[in-house]
């Protein structure tokens, strides 16, 4: 596909930047949504930042606008349109949420004309590491400041009362769950999946120029993923390192292998001891990975409840699915996002969610066993919320479809 880019100059990359960071920050599940400054209007600001880029990006090639507007893109723009609103229409389900989630395609398809996903994908993990850093100190260094009244910090409480730390670039639980990383979103649970698709497009998408780079991003997101404690996100770093280390071969290198195996000896050991002597790492482990299941919390039987009732939906409306407020309402809490997805949109449209992961994921000159686990260990981390509202839910997957699948529809002998 043709790119039309903005000029190779330094402030039209930090701009870039910018702008997604101010996209991330006003994610519909994040702090500032949620809580300090309201679901309205933060998604009101997102619309103008995406204004502001389509504009600029309109003045900028003001010249090939014609070519632009009769690029293939634009018949990828117009399939969203169809797959996403003929569900509306024939259900009559005038909901904003369908017009929601065609945005972030469209957002996609626009983003495509002038960046590729790769570049994309470096600065949404460049991003994430210097708020994920920052999140780390706040958590566990910054929060001794006011806890000790050396220093005043605003404070906010979220709906369910539970107060917090206002550090600007991290939100900090002062009470209940203090030992959990919550970064700039609502609950570390939601936190966990934007760290699990940093690590995947830090090991899979992203060219680094330096190795050395791309270990430090693995390194700050995992540590990241272990401070949320969020039982989906510490399963699914563990199944994607060891996916990480035999697809790549890690092993081959001699120094790689026996750094690997000093650390799982170390680990082995901690736990050993931690189990033993029933100490601090012992109680965040099990409250991690095996409370919820042990004493079968609400959080276990509200997915486990999600997923059931959700296939029954679909199955009952398989073409165009049921409606909006019927399936988000039809249990408690409602977190599986792709089955969501086909609950409200039928087999056709929802499986357009589907594609676009598998088009970011597979690659067919990797390993089938790679790929596949790839897959299980992303939607493992997206179907433990429900996502489906939030822009970087459909970013890369979305872009990914359209570098792989609009080359599909050049015509034969053209270049």
């Amino acid at each position: 596909m043709k790119l039309y880019p903005f000029p190779e100059k330094k402030i039209w990359k930090v701009l870039f930047a910018v702008y997604l960071f101010a996209l991330l920050m006003l994610s519909r599940n994040g702090m500032l949504s949620c809580v300090l400054v309201g679901f309205y209007k933060t998604q009101i600001l997102m619309l103008l930042v995406m204004g502001a880029g389509i504009l600029t990006f309109a003045v900028v090639n003001r010249r090939e606008l014609k070519q632009i507007l009769t690029d293939r893109r634009m018949l990828a723009a117009a399939a969203c349109g169809v797959l996403i609103l003929l569900p509306m229409v024939v259900k009559r389900d005038w909901q904003l949420m369908y017009f929601s989630i065609l945005i972030y395609l469209l957002f996609a398809v626009f983003l495509c004309y002038f960046v590729s996903m790769k570049d994309t994908a470096k600065y949404y993990v460049m991003i994430l590491c210097a708020l994920s850093v920052y999140a780390i100190l706040a958590t566990y260094v910054l929060r001794l400041l006011p806890d000790s009244g050396i220093l005043n910090v605003h404070t906010f409480s979220n709906d369910k009362g539970r107060d917090y730390y206002n550090f600007g670039l991290a939100f900090v639980s002062i009470t209940q769950v203090k030992e959990r990383n919550f970064g700039i979103f609502r609950e570390p649970g939601v936190y966990q999946y934007f760290l699990l698709l940093g690590l995947f497009l830090t090991n899979y998408t992203v060219e680094w120029k330096r190795s050395r780079d791309m270990w430090i991003a693995n390194l700050i997101l995992a540590v990241t993923m272990v401070t949320t404690m969020a039982t989906g996100g510490v399963v699914c770093l563990g199944l994607l390192v060891i996916v990480v280390f035999f697809d790549k071969k890690m092993y081959r290198d001699k120094r790689v292998l026996w750094t690997a195996i000093g650390l799982a000896a170390a680990l082995v050991l901690v736990l050993a001891v931690s189990f033993a002597t029933r100490n601090k790492i012992y109680w965040l482990v099990y409250n991690t990975l095996f409370e919820k299941f042990v004493n079968r919390s609400d959080s276990v039987t509200e997915r486990t409840e999600a997923i059931l009732v959700d296939v029954q939906i679909f199955l009952r409306h398989p073409i165009f699915g049921a409606g909006l407020s019927e399936v988000l309402h039809a249990v408690t809490n409602n977190t599986t996002s792709t089955l969501i997805l086909y609950a409200v949109f039928g087999f056709l449209s929802g499986s357009l969610h589907v594609l676009a992961w598998v088009a970011l994921v597979w690659k067919k000159e990797r390993h089938l066993w790679a790929n596949l686990a790839l897959l299980v260990i992303l939607f493992m981390g997206f179907n433990t919320q429900n996502l489906t509202g939030d822009v970087f839910f459909w970013l890369f997957p979305m872009m990914a479809l359209l570098e792989r699948g609009l080359p599909l529809l050049k015509k034969p002998g053209k270049g």
